[in-house]
C-alpha cells in the first residue's frame, strides 16, 4: 500500500474515533453502485430490456415522505453523496440532514432532549455503541430485531453485536473501531498469536536494536483501564456480563491479572502502562523502541507517519493474542450505529433509510470518501476497496472477533466501577480477593439499581 493512500484512509480515522464527524476526504470519489453494476452486466447479458427491467427493479416509489437524519458533522462530501444515492433510489423520500458539530458528548446532548422529550424528530441518527442500550432500556429507539435478523450475514461480528439490548436489535452497524495488536514488522515476521509467544518474542528481542520494551498497552483508571482489562479477561476465556449478573471473580480474571502484572514485574513493559492513556502508547511506540503495542485503529495513521514516527512504514496490525483458556482475540470495540427513533412519524421510511445506510453501496462510499471503517462485510471483499485499502483486512478480522462493553443501561457507571477496582489489584492497593468480590458486589447492586 501506498503511503498516501494509508494516509487519506486513516487521517479520517484518526477523528472518526472521537466524534461523529470525518476529516478531509482521500482523493478518491466513490464508484458507482454494485445494483447499478448488477444492471449493466444483465444488459449485456440480455439487451436493453434486461437494462429496463433492473433500472425499475432498482426505483422504489412505494415508500414517501420526509425524514430528519442527524448526524456528526462531515466535511467529506460522503454523507451527502450518500442521502443521493439513497433518494435516487427512494424518489418520493425526502432526507433532511442535520450535523451536530463535536466530540461524542456533544452529538449526545443534541439528540437526547429530543428524545427524552418523546419528539418525533430526528427519524434516524447516529448513535455511538454505547448509548444503544441505555437509550433502548429507556424506550427511544425502533426495534428492528426482525429486520437486522435478516440481514445479519451482511456484517461483521463484533460490529452486528452492539445493535442488541437484551435479546432484541435497536440499531444497525455503521463504523467500527477496535483495539489491535501493532508490531514492528522489521523485526517481527509473524505476529504473536497468543500471550505465551508475545513474552516469548519480547524477552528475545529486549536489549537489541533498540528495543527496550516488549509489550505497550493503557491501563490509566479511566476507560482505559475498563477497555483494556476487558480484553485482558475475554482473551483468556472470561466474561463480563453473564446471564444477567456480573462475575469476575473467578480464576479467568485472577489468570488475566496475573498475566498483566507479570508483564510489568518482568520487564516486558514499563510500569507506566498503569498510568498511560492511548496517546502516552502511541508515542512510545514512535519512538522506535518498543516491539507491540495495543491500541485502536486511529492510530495507524500516526504510527507511519515519516514526520514524526521514527517507525514509519515498519509497522504491522493484527488481532490481539490470546490467553492460554482463550479461543480468540476479543478486542474491544468502539464505533457508531445507526438508530431510529420510536416516536418516528414515518418508520417505513426511516427503516428502509437506516437499512439503506449500513447496506454495501453507502458503506463503500462512506469507506472510500470518508474514510471509516466499515461493518459490512462485502465492502471488504469489494475490488477497488481491495486495491487501496488491503490493510483493513487485518482491521476485519480484528473487528470480527471483537466484543463489546457491557451492554446495561448505564455503561458509565459500570465503566467506572471496573476501573477502581481493577486498578487497586494492578498496583497492589488491594489484593485480588478483596477486589474482585468487592467488584462483583458493586457492580451487580449497580445492575439492580438499573431495573
Amino acid at each position: 500500500m501506498k503511503a498516501k493512500r494509508l494516509t487519506a484512509l486513516f487521517s479520517a480515522i484518526v477523528i472518526v474515533a472521537a466524534t461523529a464527524g470525518c476529516a478531509a476526504a482521500p482523493a478518491q470519489q466513490a464508484p458507482a453502485a454494485s445494483e447499478a453494476v448488477d444492471t449493466q452486466e444483465a444488459a449485456a447479458e440480455n439487451g436493453a430490456d434486461a437494462q429496463e427491467t433492473a433500472e425499475a427493479e432498482e426505483i422504489d416509489t412505494s415508500i414517501s415522505g420526509t425524514i430528519t437524519f442527524v448526524s456528526g458533522n462531515d466535511t467529506t462530501g460522503a454523507t451527502e453523496q450518500i442521502i443521493a444515492a439513497f433518494e435516487e433510489k427512494y424518489p418520493n423520500v425526502k432526507v433532511e440532514l442535520q450535523e451536530i458539530a463535536g466530540a461524542s458528548d456533544d452529538i449526545k446532548q443534541g439528540l437526547l432532549t429530543s428524545l427524552a422529550a418523546g419528539d418525533s424528530d430526528p427519524d434516524v441518527f447516529t448513535c455511538d455503541i454505547i448509548w444503544v442500550s441505555q437509550f433502548a432500556a429507556a424506550g427511544w429507539l425502533l426495534d428492528v430485531s426482525d429486520r437486522l435478523e435478516a440481514k445479519s450475514d451482511e456484517f461483521l461480528g463484533g460490529p452486528l453485536s452492539t445493535c442488541y439490548y437484551g435479546d432484541k436489535a435497536y440499531a444497525y452497524p455503521y463504523r467500527t473501531d477496535v483495539g489491535l495488536l501493532f508490531y514492528r514488522s522489521d523485526l517481527i515476521d509473524t505476529p504473536p498469536a497468543t500471550w505465551d509467544e508475545l513474552v516469548e518474542l519480547s524477552k528475545e528481542h529486549i536489549g537489541k536494536d533498540g528495543i527496550e520494551n516488549g509489550y505497550v498497552f493503557q491501563m490509566f483508571q479511566g476507560e482505559p483501564t475498563s477497555c483494556n482489562i476487558l480484553e485482558f479477561i475475554k482473551q483468556n476465556g472470561g466474561h463480563d456480563l453473564q446471564d444477567g449478573k456480573f462475575d469476575f471473580d473467578n480464576e479467568y480474571t485472577r489468570e488475566s491479572l496475573n498475566f498483566v502484572r507479570s508483564l510489568i514485574d518482568e520487564g516486558i513493559s514499563p510500569e507506566g502502562v498503569l498510568t498511560h492513556k492511548p496517546d502516552d502508547s502511541r508515542l512510545i511506540f514512535e519512538s522506535g523502541n518498543t516491539l507491540f503495542m495495543r491500541n485502536w485503529t486511529g492510530s495507524i495513521v500516526t504510527v507511519n507517519n515519516p514526520e514524526t514516527s521514527k517507525v514509519a512504514g515498519n509497522v504491522g496490525i493484527t488481532t490481539l493474542p490470546v490467553g492460554p483458556n482463550g479461543t480468540e482475540s476479543s478486542g474491544t470495540l468502539g464505533g457508531w450505529d445507526y438508530a431510529i427513533n420510536a416516536n418516528t412519524d414515518n418508520p417505513e421510511a426511516s427503516i428502509a433509510f437506516a437499512e439503506f445506510l449500513s447496506g454495501y453501496e453507502a458503506q463503500k462510499i462512506s469507506t472510500l470518501v470518508a474514510g471509516t471503517i466499515s461493518a459490512n462485510k462485502a465492502v471488504y471483499d469489494d475490488a477497488e476497496v481491495q486495491e487501496q485499502y488491503a490493510i483493513l483486512n487485518e482491521v476485519a478480522k480484528a473487528a470480527d472477533e471483537a466484543k463489546p462493553r457491557p451492554q446495561v443501561r448505564d455503561y458509565s457507571a459500570v465503566s467506572s466501577i471496573i476501573q477502581v477496582w481493577i486498578h487497586k489489584a494492578l498496583t497492589g492497593e488491594a489484593d485480588y480477593d478483596e477486589a474482585l468480590s468487592s467488584l462483583d458486589e458493586e457492580l451487580n447492586a449497580a445492575l439492580e439499581a438499573m431495573k
